[in-house]
């Protein structure tokens, strides 16, 4: 039995490819209801399977296997001439992270063992603690890590733009 990843992604295009891109995902849910089978468009050649696909204003959440379903996500993208970020997540493996694609590179940025292991309950307070901060929901402390994460990956692509 495999684990299932959360997903949340957002597209970026003009509003008719957006509109093209939550049809598309919106039907291929229809689809795997209707026929109780995993199902994906003609256009893609990805293997990864997603399921519970809701489609919100310009978030679309589902879960996949195991991972996130990059290589799919980019072939979406480029069927469409869209970019995407997408927050993934799966707990038991300890994979926590986003990926973004702008139409021609793709970059990845997620939690590792050291950035796991700096989490600590801290019973006194109910909450974790990181550096003294206390963040009362794992959730929040996470992304917290994460975002300091994508930050200083921001900082050392565009220092190494400038060189």
């Amino acid at each position: 039995m495999s684990n299932w990843c959360s997903n949340s992604v957002v597209f970026s295009a003009a509003e008719d490819k957006l509109e093209n891109i939550r049809n598309l995902f919106a039907e291929i849910q229809q689809q795997q209801i209707s026929s109780d089978h995993y199902h994906l468009p003609d256009f893609v050649e990805s293997k990864q399977y997603i399921r519970d696909i809701v489609v919100r204003d310009n978030r679309i959440s589902f879960e996949s296997r195991w991972s996130p379903p990059t290589s799919l996500l980019i072939e979406i993208a480029d069927f469409y001439h869209a970019g995407f970020v997408n927050r993934f997540h799966e707990m038991t493996n300890r994979l926590y992270g986003e990926s973004r694609y702008d139409y021609i590179s793709l970059v990845t940025v997620s939690l590792d063992k050291d950035e796991y292991e700096a989490i600590r309950c801290d019973k006194r307070n109910t909450g974790n603690n990181l550096g003294g901060e206390i963040f009362k929901q794992e959730g929040d402390l996470l992304d917290y890590i994460l975002e300091q994460k994508i930050e200083e990956q921001f900082r050392i692509e565009i220092s190494n733009r400038i060189r």
